[in-house]
Formats: C-alpha cells, sequence, structure tokens
C-alpha cells in the first residue's frame, strides 16, 4: 500500500518488536527513513537490519529509556543533526511506565 511517506522521516519508539516494529514495517515498505528507540541494542539492532531490507534508507536504531528525559532529548538530538532537523511521524508505543503505575496508585 502507497501511504505517500516515501522519504518522509519517522521515530518509533518502542520500536524493537510488537506493535512498534509493525508501525516501523509499514513505515519503511512505503520507503521513509525510520529511526527506532528502544533500551535493548540487540533487539534494536535486527529490527533496523529487518526495516534496512524493506526500503528504508537510512535507518538508524537508537538506544535510549524514555523514562529518562536527558537520553530522550539526546535521541532527538542525533535525529535533527542526522536528518537536518527535520522529523514528520511520531509514533510512541511504549507501554505504561513504572512512574505511570506509580502516579496511578498515588490517584486511588
Amino acid at each position: 500500500m502507497d501511504l505517500g511517506l516515501k522519504d518522509a522521516t519517522a521515530v518509533v519508539v518502542g520500536g524493537g518488536r510488537g506493535m512498534g516494529l509493525a508501525a516501523a514495517r509499514c513505515l519503511a515498505d512505503d520507503g521513509a527513513r525510520v529511526a527506532l528507540v528502544g533500551r535493548n541494542r540487540a533487539v534494536l539492532d535486527s529490527a533496523t537490519a529487518d526495516l534496512s531490507l524493506r526500503g528504508s534508507p537510512d535507518a538508524v536504531a537508537l538506544v535510549a529509556d524514555a523514562e529518562d528525559e536527558q537520553q530522550v532529548q539526546r535521541v532527538f538530538e542525533e535525529i535533527s543533526d542526522r536528518w537536518g532537523g527535520e522529523l514528520n511521524i511520531l509514533i510512541d508505543t511504549v507501554g505504561p511506565t513504572r512512574a505511570s503505575q506509580h502516579q496511578r496508585r498515588w490517584r486511588q
């Protein structure tokens, strides 16, 4: 399916497996440049290799914990440097975190 995303830039947080990887594959199949963000280097590297084979030019794996603001900032600075500040799509497939579960308990 042609989504019209050829050469678009996309970041998928939690993109190494599951729903995130499925979304990243759809983007790659359409020719988008995809950056995967997650905590496990081996999982991300494997997924990025798959995206490259599917047609994602300049697919990249970036290790970061989505709960760490400094790591998230570093990732987006790297993406900005790599792609000239252009970002068209952001997908966040990270499930509930320890912090959000903790906050939910306090609200009850």
